[in-house]
């Protein structure tokens, strides 16, 4: 299967695109309420309302987008497996000290001051598929592992000096 299919979950979701320069495809939110408020440091899990198929040979992976980053929305977790066949959700955090809400359009000026809108009809992350490996795995002890050398070997984090 060599075609990346999307199928809608929710009637109001938007079936992702992209253009043949970009990376990613745009995800965008579908929840029902007005809006939804992420309180500062907190991680809510966004619905985006699709779901996919595609071949084994790939991984959907979930990234920031460039306005999103900007309003201080950070994408965690977002690893979507060949096989999995449910609704895609984002994993969102507001790493600001203010409330961050997700704003639909036409309940924006009713929004109060002193928290960040991010606009509902605006993508709130982006899929990017990526084709993965699929290599043989063998188990050996630590000593066969620690004979097979490498600049780093056992540097942990901070150790390359960069």
């Amino acid at each position: 299967m060599k075609t990346l299919y999307w199928a809608k979950i929710k009637p109001d979701a938007i079936v992702p695109q992209k253009r043949r320069e970009d990376a990613g495809y745009d995800l965008y939110p579908c929840f029902e309420e007005p809006y939804m408020e992420i309180k500062p440091h907190e991680t809510k899990m966004v619905p985006l309302g699709v779901a996919s198929a595609f071949d084994a040979d790939y991984v959907m992976i979930l990234k920031e987008r460039g306005s999103t980053g900007t309003k201080g929305m950070a994408q965690r977790a977002g690893v979507i497996d060949s096989g999995y066949r449910g609704e895609y959700i984002a994993p969102v955090t507001n790493v600001n000290d203010v409330p961050l809400r997700i704003v639909k359009k036409e309940y924006m000026p009713q929004m109060p001051e002193g928290m960040i809108l991010y606009p509902y009809e605006k993508a709130i992350c982006q899929g990017v598929l990526l084709k993965m490996p699929h290599p043989e795995c063998k188990e050996i002890s630590y000593e066969e592992l620690q004979q097979m050398t490498s600049k780093r070997m056992k540097g942990k984090l901070g150790s390359s000096g960069k």
